[in-house]
This record gives C-alpha cells, structure tokens and sequence, in this order.
C-alpha cells in the first residue's frame, strides 16, 4: 500500500469514531458546525511530506473558526486552534507513525485522544457565556481567543482578557512599548504597520478597539 493510501486508511477508521463531524478529502478532514451554526469545528491530518514505504507519519491539528468574526473582518475569523501535540501539553509537533506494527496503535491512540480531549474543547464553545468566563479566569491566556472574546463577549471582557495576556506573558513590556507607540500614529499608520514581531497584530486590534492598559 502507498504511503497516501496507507494515511487516508488510517484517517478514514479515525473518522469513523466520530459519525457527527462531516468527511473531507478521503478523511484527511473533518468538520463539524456548531448548534447555533456560527461556529466550525475542524480536526486535520497534515501527512510528512517525506513519506515513504518504511515511515509513514502524521500530525493532528485542529481549529475552530466562525463565521461572525470573519464577517467583521475579526482575526479572520479564526477562533482557536493549533497543532494537537502542542495543545495538550504533550510532546510538540510529534509525528505519529502508521507504517508496519505502529498502525492499530496509532489509530487508536489518535481516536482516543480527540475523544477525551479535543471533543470536549469543542464542546466548551457550545456554551458560549459560561466558555468565556472559563477563557477569563483560566492559564495560560491564549492571544487568539482576544478576538473571539471581544466578538462574543463585548469589550470590558476583552480589555480584562487583554491585561491577563499582558501580565502572564513574557514580552509584556515589548507589547507595552509597543502599545504606546502607536498612540502617536494616525489610524491609517497603524493599519500600514508591519507585523515587526509575534503580537504585533494582537497589539493594533487591542489599541484600535479602544482596549486599555491598566495602571
């Protein structure tokens, strides 16, 4: 069996774990839309481009979008996501292999794993008040979810979530600086600022949308 083949088996019998979410791509994706339809569920298998017939991995990522924030041009209405590994706290970017005895394992670590974990991350944002104030007095504070709890829960939530980012991360004073700065620029020079590092976009929306910085 090609090493494609052999990926799009595994992800199939995964997918079949979880009737409720829609199969992409001979399995590759799965999709699933939230109750109140605004949100969108997604699980995808980024195969190693560097197959071959003796090694055949896999990475699980996942993401959530809605359709509310990409309308008003939010984040692009990208809400949550990212590499599972990572997300987990587990080992990052981990290549899961398929090829010879690996295979049953692997599929059914993965199965197990989306369903003790990323399912009830998706759940979560079923609800979405009660999501929120979990988001505001969780940790680690997550940049992304800025955006969707200024979309989804309004702005003294997303002013309260912008500090928590600040004083939990370590460039705090380079996004201060930063945040300062832009007070001396026109708004059509801050939408021509470049992302100069990680958290310069996160910055601009905060200032723009009248986030401030307590004392």
């Amino acid at each position: 069996m090609k090493p494609r083949e052999l990926c799009e088996k595994a992800w199939q019998e995964i997918a079949g774990d979880f009737p409720d979410f829609k199969i992409i791509r001979k399995g590759q994706t799965l999709k699933k839309t939230s109750k109140n339809k605004d949100l969108t569920y997604e699980i995808y298998f980024q195969a190693n481009r560097n197959n071959y017939e003796c090694s055949v991995e896999f990475i699980p990522h996942i993401a959530i979008y809605s359709k509310g924030m990409k309308k008003a041009n939010i984040n692009n209405g990208f809400v949550f996501g990212g590499e599972m590994g990572a997300l987990l706290g587990r080992t990052p970017f981990k290549w899961w292999q398929l090829a010879g005895a690996s295979y049953k394992y692997t599929v059914e670590e993965i199965s197990r794993l989306i369903r003790e974990y990323i399912i009830p991350i998706f759940d979560d944002f079923e609800d979405t008040e009660t999501n929120i104030e979990n988001i505001l007095n969780g940790k680690p504070a997550v940049h992304n979810l800025l955006y969707y709890v200024y979309y989804f829960g309004g702005k003294n939530k997303a002013e309260k979530y912008f500090n928590k980012i600040l004083k939990e991360d370590k460039f705090k004073n380079k996004y201060i600086r930063f945040y300062n700065k832009l007070k001396e620029m026109s708004e059509e020079e801050i939408y021509q600022v470049s992302n100069e590092f990680n958290g310069t976009g996160l910055i601009q929306f905060a200032y723009l949308n009248g986030l401030k910085i307590e004392e």
